[in-house]
């Protein structure tokens, strides 16, 4: 097993958010030699949402297993209705990513960054698609 914490702290780094290893919950995709690829940290469980940041340091982290796990997580494991996450209005890119995996924006906090509006997208269990991916095994991640 790897030391999934060193990953949180640098799948937190490049959010940028802090992570808190007393309370965070981690799961990375790594190579055989523990390198971590991406990752997703997971906090603020109310009980009926959960927050999801997500960091890739590799073109291809996601693969069809690691989608199907990060999503298995909050929703089938937790028994959330959604999962949540904030970004920056003006970050394009993740703003896309995060529109073509199916989060949508539930609200805006306007002026929140220097540059952007703090968005927040949600994705409600009965919205997610990947939760119909049948994974091969559980070996692309560590918890």
């Amino acid at each position: 097993m790897f030391n999934n914490v060193v990953h949180g702290f640098k799948i937190g780094a490049a959010i940028p958010r802090p992570y808190n290893p007393a309370i965070d919950v981690v799961i990375s995709k790594v190579t055989p030699e523990g390198n971590c690829l991406g990752g997703v940290i997971y906090d603020g469980f109310t009980g009926g949402c959960i927050f999801m940041h997500q960091a890739g340091f590799h073109p291809h982290w996601l693969t069809g297993n690691m989608i199907w796990i990060v999503f298995d997580y909050p929703f089938n494991q937790l028994k959330v209705r959604k999962v949540a996450g904030t970004i920056n209005s003006n970050n394009k890119e993740l703003l896309d990513f995060n529109h073509r995996l199916g989060f949508k924006e539930e609200g805006r906090i306007k002026h929140a960054y220097p540059d952007g509006d703090l968005l927040v997208l949600t994705m409600e269990r009965s919205a997610c698609r990947w939760l119909k991916i049948k994974p091969k095994v559980y070996k692309d991640a560590v918890q």
